[in-house]
């Protein structure tokens, strides 16, 4: 008996981790699917204004033709030359605009959750392995966030929480494991954790952090739903009282 048992709770523990795993897969292809279409979307709109040089260029130089003049071979050849050079502008700025840490502490509070999680995705293959599923974990918190900023006043100790917390500590936390050298990560410094330890230890603290973060701006919300709610019933049951 105490060995079916045994048996049975091994199942039972094994069907759970096999269930957080496709959770985390799920969560994980989830993500990706997102950031694609974020990455056509953002090359969608640099196409778009590609386009719109290309038109808006040539037909800016005929009317400037008509009105003083035609310009021969100089308009022939300054048109196509115009329209590279903005191209060149546009995919140079597009290719920049990559999220930095020094963005992420200028970013604007409804745009932060979203640039940092942009930001953090590129930093997952230089991170240990034993760190991707709690990066995973962030990843997907930090999606919810975007929507509960939306809004918020930026003076709200909720907000100063939260531009502390994904736009300075967790960058600072991640690079400062990526300044030491490859050797030294998995090293215990001064008899204590290695720095792969503390990175994944500060990691799941964060991701723990980001939760309680969430849960004070839901329960907000969710005590302004109520107060709006009786506020509703309140005046319209009195309006019928009256007629």
């Amino acid at each position: 008996m105490a060995e079916r048992d045994q048996l049975v709770a091994l199942a039972v523990e094994l069907a759970k981790a096999a269930s957080q795993g496709r959770g985390r897969r799920g969560h994980r292809r989830a993500h990706l699917r997102r950031q694609r279409r974020r990455t056509a979307l953002k090359w969608l709109k640099v196409v778009a204004l590609m386009v719109a040089v290309a038109v808006v260029i040539p037909v800016a130089m005929i009317t400037l033709g008509w009105l003083f003049g035609p310009r021969g071979y100089e308009g022939l050849i300054a048109a196509p030359l115009s329209v590279l050079t903005a191209w060149a502008v546009i995919l140079f700025f597009a290719i920049r605009s990559r999220t930095t840490r020094r963005t992420l502490q200028t970013a604007d509070l409804a745009q932060l959750p979203a640039q940092t999680g942009e930001w953090l995705e590129h930093q997952r293959a230089k991170l240990p392995e034993a760190a991707q599923s709690t990066l995973e974990s962030i990843a997907v918190r930090l999606e919810g966030l975007t929507a509960q900023v939306q809004g918020l006043d930026a003076s709200l100790p909720e907000a100063v929480e939260v531009r502390r917390l994904i736009g300075e500590e967790l960058p600072a936390l991640v690079q400062g494991y990526q300044r030491l050298p490859e050797p030294l990560r998995r090293r215990p410094l001064h008899d204590g954790p290695s720095p792969e330890h503390r990175l994944i230890e500060g990691l799941a603290t964060v991701d723990e952090q980001i939760g309680r973060v969430q849960q004070k701006l839901a329960d907000g919300d969710l005590h302004s739903l109520a107060t709006h709610q009786r506020y509703l019933e309140l005046k319209y049951k009195n309006d019928d009282k009256l007629e």
